[in-house]
């Protein structure tokens, strides 16, 4: 549930070591001497970026920090859960602090457990009961005890060591092989790249690695909320709410709307403006929607993309997560709350037995312009080696190749490259809009980044894709049944800078008619078509799509260039 580094920071910090890099690369003595000093700058990026990062998140969220006394008249339940941490661990009390937007999130930052920052958004204290939301700081809590700020800084930069080595092994051979022409030379150059592959190798495992014990740590810190609360399924129907945005809406006493009322007094939030309704996942029965839950996690259990994108995230996907959980309920005399008895069911009626038709389908449309040139580039080889025996027999060299054809081959191939850009794009941005709700797209399990469904949203916009970051362009939206994420992405250069900055303010609390393509990705979102403000009396387009029609443009141009040289 904590925010991961911005883009920013991430950014940042990337080109602040490409820099470092090339002047070491220029500068630094050659040889070992060189590996050494270029290992123990890569290692000062990585304490530099430790060292300023807690700064830096501070300066580009908006985060209202509140005293400890403040927060406990605010907030006793949550500020009950962060004392018995303090006072069971022995660690010093955490910086506390809300982020103004209904994005329901929380996350922690810092050096050490002993000097953390705990940060929640508005949306936890809206969305969720006192439960939950004591169960989403007891999970941030979590993180701080464990010391996961300094474990993950290690962890992570051991394949940022690794990818030194490989980057130094080959920028050492180039100039090896440039610079002599002996045997040896030659021998020293190959062994540099075979340590430059096998240290790329090591460093894309280290890397799967490092997301692989951030997962753990999720789980870790699921384990200690559950601990702390004794009781698992407050983290379990949270996670419904925060990670599948599935909500219910319902009129509300005046003792429920108190927890966004006394926000008031911090100048968090204009109440005026607040809806007169709370959201709960709970049918009126006080039943949780089973269905729409069961859809939702079945994405997560049965796509194969789920399994995709698990291996590249820092965190578990949520059905699993809610799985672990069910299975401490035992231990606190519980029964799971959630659970996915019907998810398979609900996968074989909307998708068959097995998803990987659809998989292999999305992967391939996905790829097809790159699997054009791969097989082109595959095919001119073995046309000049001979392989495939086009040309007569005997040595050849270059010059006996008939260049005239080979131009008229790689013209044909960049038509088809275009071909397979506007196939590609046709498939991902169909047109066929129909009417929504979030209930419903979250429950298509069919869907991915690649298999899109068409639809219109009408709602509000609750607050930023990533509560609380000014530069952000994305938004969070909100209709009678749900949350979901919404990604502006324009597609023009600067377009998503000049949106975040002129336009994302304006449109937090209107209703909005959003319409997007639906996809899936470690979460639910809809990607931006148009969104219409009647209001304001205006749309704001996005051109995303037509932008990704210039690739086929260029394919043709080139292609046309190769013909004309032919002819």
């Amino acid at each position: 549930m904590k925010l991961a580094s911005t883009f920013a920071i991430t950014a940042l910090f990337a080109l602040v070591y490409s820099i470092v890099f090339v002047i070491g690369i220029m500068f630094l003595p050659e040889g070992w001497v060189g590996l050494v000093i270029m290992i123990l700058l890569t290692l000062g990026i990585v304490f530099l970026q430790y060292a300023i990062s807690p700064l830096i998140i501070g300066w580009i969220y908006r985060i209202n920090w509140i005293e400890f006394d403040q927060y406990q008249r605010q907030f006793p339940h949550l500020a009950e859960t962060v004392m018995r941490v303090v006072q069971e661990k022995g660690i010093k009390m955490p910086r506390l602090g809300i982020i103004a937007d209904l994005n329901p999130n929380a996350f922690t930052f810092g050096w050490t457990k002993n000097s953390a920052r705990v940060v929640i958004t508005e949306g936890i204290l809206k969305y969720l009961d006192k439960k939950e939301q004591k169960a989403v700081v007891g999970h941030e809590m979590g993180h701080v005890i464990h010391n996961d700020f300094i474990l993950m800084t290690v962890v992570f930069a051991i394949p940022l060591v690794l990818l030194t080595i490989a980057r130094w092994a080959y920028w050492t051979a180039r100039g090896v092989g440039l610079s002599s022409d002996s045997d040896n030379a030659a021998y020293v150059t190959m062994a540099l790249y075979a340590i430059g592959v096998l240290s790329y190798i090591a460093y894309w495992i280290g890397f799967l690695i490092s997301l692989f014990i951030s997962r753990i740590r999720e789980y870790y810190a699921d384990e200690y909320s559950a601990e702390v609360i004794e009781n698992p399924n407050a983290l379990s129907t949270g996670l419904v709410k925060i990670a599948y945005g599935l909500l219910e809406q319902r009129s509300v006493t005046d003792n429920r709307k108190s927890q966004v009322y006394s926000l008031q007094g911090l100048g968090i939030m204009d109440t005026k403006s607040a809806p007169d309704f709370a959201y709960t996942s709970m049918e009126n029965s006080g039943n949780y929607s089973d269905d729409a839950i069961q859809a939702a996690a079945a994405w997560d259990l049965y796509n194969p993309w789920a399994k995709y994108y698990e291996i590249f995230s820092t965190h578990p996907l949520p059905a699993k997560r809610i799985n672990r959980l069910n299975d401490q309920c035992e231990l606190y005399g519980k029964r799971p709350e959630i659970e996915f008895t019907k998810a398979k069911q609900i996968k074989e009626e909307q998708a068959g037995k097995s998803m990987l038709p659809e998989f292999a389908t999305d992967l391939t449309i996905k790829l097809s312009p790159i699997l054009v040139l791969a097989l082109g580039g595959l095919f001119t080889i073995l046309w000049i080696f001979n392989l495939a025996g086009f040309l007569p027999e005997g040595d050849l060299i270059f010059s006996r190749l008939n260049i005239a054809d080979l131009l008229l081959y790689w013209a044909v191939i960049f038509f088809i490259v275009g071909a397979a850009v506007i196939m590609r794009t046709r498939f991902m941005f169909k047109s066929d809009f129909e009417r929504r709700t979030v209930r419903q797209l979250v429950s298509n399990v069919k869907v991915s980044p690649i298999r899109c469904e068409a639809a219109v949203l009408e709602g509000q916009i609750v607050g930023r894709g990533m509560p609380g970051y000014y530069f952000g362009e994305d938004l969070y939206f909100q209709d009678g049944s749900g949350l979901m994420y919404v990604d502006y992405r324009s597609g023009i250069p600067f377009g998503n800078f000049f949106f975040a900055i002129a336009r994302v303010k304006k449109l937090i609390g209107q209703q909005v008619r959003i319409i997007g393509w639906y996809r899936r990705g470690p979460t639910p979102f809809i990607q931006v078509h148009r969104i219409e403000v009647p209001a304001m009396g205006k749309t704001y387009r996005n051109y995303y799509k037509y932008m990704t029609y210039l690739w086929a443009v260029l394919a043709f141009i080139v292609g046309a260039v190769l013909l004309y040289f032919w002819i």
